[in-house]
């Protein structure tokens, strides 16, 4: 079977729903495909062998790291070094979900325990996806490239996509990173201007701010509920009963072209939370390097967050590092939870390099 330069042609989608005759959640958008990834590439990035990731704690803290921590593996290694990015753990098929960002069309799913790869081709073809997560029996994607970016919905059985929401009071938003539902299954999401800075096809320049969203799922309401302190949010969690909002900044990665600055912040931000209104805003950590990605929490409140050479364990409570899953000479740019082993959680990481599996068991 060829997987070379597989042509979706031109699609376009209806607007599901509206917000006055100016102001439509979705707006109608053709959706170009381009080449797929050779074959050679695919199969070349399929499981090799496994090597160990280690884990290091931060001695002065070591009383109160929750529980054990075992080594991980390394489940997929990369065809050449990317951005991988939009993990989901869908668990009808024990399937972690994830993007290479730079492609269009596509995405990877890998069994968390055989570790068999499989493309799964979405339609129509998705650009640059960035971020992803599962709810309620469906993956939600956000692309941050082509001339309509947004949030998709899409089947993981056969790849269908349905949008969701692609511009703000008929604005087009930015670059669309991250997203997390909350307990009422509304959206929440970041737009900082990635796609734009990195050149991705159809990307003009920025409409708006950068921004952190709230989409009721229900009234289709889209609400900016961006907070100054927060200059280029990207992920984003909450706490697990729901009452703290956390959002981080990568601000230190910024511009056109897109570079790195040590001079500027790689802040993570918590805040209150009551319905779509945050307040109370908080640091309660800074990155010691690069900047912080993907964001997660542990079931006992912990902040996980994606950063260069690992995911750096946090007490959001007193900001303390507790430790740091390392993975040298790779950067994690999000994390994902998969299914629980015997008593210990799993936490799938997506990096540059190597896609990482870790147990981790909490007291």
């Amino acid at each position: 079977m060829s997987l070379l330069s597989v042509l979706w042609g031109d699609s376009a989608f209806s607007p599901l729903s509206f917000l006055g005759s100016n102001h439509q959640d979705v707006l109608p958008v053709h959706h170009n495909a381009t080449s797929l990834a050779s074959e050679d590439d695919f199969l070349s990035a399929l499981p090799v062998g496994f090597e160990k990731v280690s884990l290091s704690y931060v001695k002065d803290n070591l009383a109160v790291i929750p529980g054990e921590w075992e080594a991980g593996d390394i489940i997929l290694r990369g065809a050449a070094p990317r951005v991988h990015e939009a993990p989901a753990f869908v668990p009808e098929t024990n399937e972690l979900f994830f993007a290479d960002t730079s492609e269009t069309g596509w995405l990877w799913a890998i069994n968390v325990d055989t570790h068999k790869a499989r493309k799964v081709e979405t339609s129509p073809p998705l650009p640059n996806v960035n971020g992803g997560r599962y709810h309620q029996g469906r993956v939600y994607l956000t692309t941050n490239g082509g001339p309509a970016r947004g949030i998709y919905s899409v089947d993981p059985r056969d790849g269908t996509a349905i949008p969701i929401v692609n511009n703000f009071r008929g604005r087009h938003l930015n670059s669309p990173n991250d997203l997390v539902f909350d307990s009422n299954s509304n959206i929440w999401f970041t737009d900082p201007p990635y796609g734009w800075c990195q050149g991705f096809p159809g990307v003009k320049s920025p409409e708006l701010p950068n921004g952190i969203y709230f989409f009721n799922t229900k009234t289709k309401a889209l609400i900016s509920v961006s907070n100054p302190v927060v200059t280029t949010p990207n992920g984003l969690a909450f706490s697990p009963d729901g009452s703290t909002f956390y959002v981080a900044d990568s601000n230190s990665t910024s511009g056109k072209p897109m570079s790195h600055s040590p001079f500027s912040l790689r802040n993570v931000w918590a805040f209150d939370v009551k319905g779509s209104i945050l307040s109370n805003p908080r640091l309660i950590y800074s990155n010691e390097a690069g900047w912080p990605d993907g964001l997660q929490v542990t079931r006992k409140g912990y902040l996980m967050v994606a950063a260069l050479g690992g995911v750096d364990v946090v007490d959001p409570t007193s900001g303390a590092l507790l430790g740091k899953i390392n993975t040298p000479n790779d950067i994690i740019f999000n994390l994902e939870r998969g299914p629980r082993q015997r008593d210990y959680g799993m936490w799938l990481l997506t990096g540059r390099d190597f896609i990482y599996k870790v147990l981790i068991k909490e007291q």
